[in-house]
């Protein structure tokens, strides 16, 4: 069976992110001469080391970046942008690629704006978080490849896009922000610390979906982020967090099974109440963890809520501007209405939660079925070796619904 990069680099993959301007795709697709001249490229961008023939007619420029979570990709954005506005000065067509075309490409599109107002950010400034927005709503592919591949990559990739903008499209080795992307780099690299292991949604409020697996690593990436206290969402009672925390570390651990859909909304007024009680302090600062990161998004988007009074739409609003992935499906939605529509207090008795558990509940999408199950998926298809179809409807099976 081939590793799913193998996979994927066998099947030509692309999308257009401007129409008939500028593509994003895989390093298949750009080694196709017959896609590149249906498509009319004249310029191709290529990021990644692997060597890349091209015909004599279309422009090249290649920059070799790794497909690694600590690679500097931030300070090769200045040259990726000038390359493809001079190629759209032109009237050219520009193929931008990586091996896979979901993290090192998609931060350089990312990065680039287009004078024609679509996904901006070079020559308009826009937030990366919108930029990236974009770019996520043109590849329908990104949700499936994440999560089979892992998107630490992409969350790097992320990052560095919201530091470029910071930088004010200007990256140079005195700027503030680059200099304080080094440094949480120069961290990161030193005890192992991966771009999923943590968000900063506020000053003092973090999401993590993942968690540094060394307890000595993920001690001293605590203590560099000053937390105080962390909550975990787990949909059984197994939680190895608490055995890493110093003493003076405050844990609250939250049982959330899918088997009970209303099981994560029934403990969101608790979480709220512990999470708002451990702000009261100065110097407080507080992780929200859990595997399965939109229950991590929903917990940190009620937080979001209860404390700044603000309405579904504008938690997830702030939640994406840190977390440009993250994926605001129906379930998202319908969790965050409910709470906000109970006053911020559901529980089994009341009569909106009563009236959406007695429903009979939807055919399940994939995507759906994908967000809420991934770990799953990847381990149906990956570590049992068993079909997609099949792993699909080994999912329909189980007790997830809208």
């Amino acid at each position: 069976m081939l590793p799913l990069e193998e996979v994927v680099r066998d099947a030509e993959s692309f999308h257009a992110i401007i129409d008939d301007h500028l593509y994003l795709g895989n390093l298949s697709a750009a080694e196709s001469p017959q896609l590149m001249e249906r498509l009319g490229v004249t310029h191709i961008l290529s990021v990644c080391p692997d060597y890349l023939a091209t015909a004599a007619h279309i422009e090249h420029c290649t920059i070799p970046m790794a497909d690694d979570e600590h690679f500097d990709i931030l300070e090769h954005l200045p040259t990726t942008c000038q390359f493809i506005q001079e190629a759209l000065d032109e009237g050219g067509r520009v193929f931008v690629h990586c091996v896979m075309g979901i993290s090192r490409s998609a931060a350089v599109v990312s990065a680039y704006r287009t004078p024609l107002h679509f996904a901006v950010m070079f020559s308009r400034h826009i937030s990366a978080a919108q930029a990236i927005q974009f770019v996520r709503k043109r590849e329908t592919h990104i949700l499936i490849l994440k999560l089979l591949c892992g998107y630490g990559a992409v969350r790097t990739a992320t990052k560095q896009t919201k530091f470029f903008s910071e930088c004010n499209f200007d990256v140079s080795p005195a700027a503030p922000p680059y200099i304080q992307w080094k440094k949480l780099q120069e961290f990161d690299t030193a005890h192992s610390i991966r771009a999923v292991d943590g968000v900063p949604i506020t000053d003092r409020l973090f999401l993590s979906s993942d968690f540094p697996s060394n307890k000595s690593n993920a001690r001293a990436w605590l203590e560099h982020l000053g937390i105080t206290h962390v909550v975990t969402i787990t949909p059984d009672q197994i939680s190895q967090i608490g055995d890493i925390l110093m003493l003076e570390q405050v844990h609250k651990h939250f049982i959330a099974p899918y088997t009970a859909k209303e099981s994560l909304l029934i403990a969101l007024p608790t979480l709220c109440q512990f999470v708002a009680a451990a702000l009261q302090g100065d110097q407080s600062r507080v992780l929200v963890h859990c595997l399965d990161e939109m229950r991590g998004g929903i917990a940190i988007c009620a937080c979001l809520m209860l404390s700044r009074q603000i309405r579904t739409s504008e938690a997830l609003e702030i939640l994406q501007d840190h977390v440009p992935l993250f994926d605001d499906d129906p379930v998202v939605r319908r969790h965050l209405e409910l709470f906000e529509e109970c006053n911020y207090e559901p529980s089994h008795r009341h009569p909106l939660v009563r009236s959406w558990l007695s429903r009979t509940p939807p055919p399940n999408s994939v995507l759906g079925l994908l967000q809420l199950k991934a770990s799953s998926y990847v381990d149906a298809i990956i570590q049992k070796g068993i079909s997609m179809q099949a792993s699909v409807a080994s999912l329909h099976s189980g007790p997830v619904e809208a």
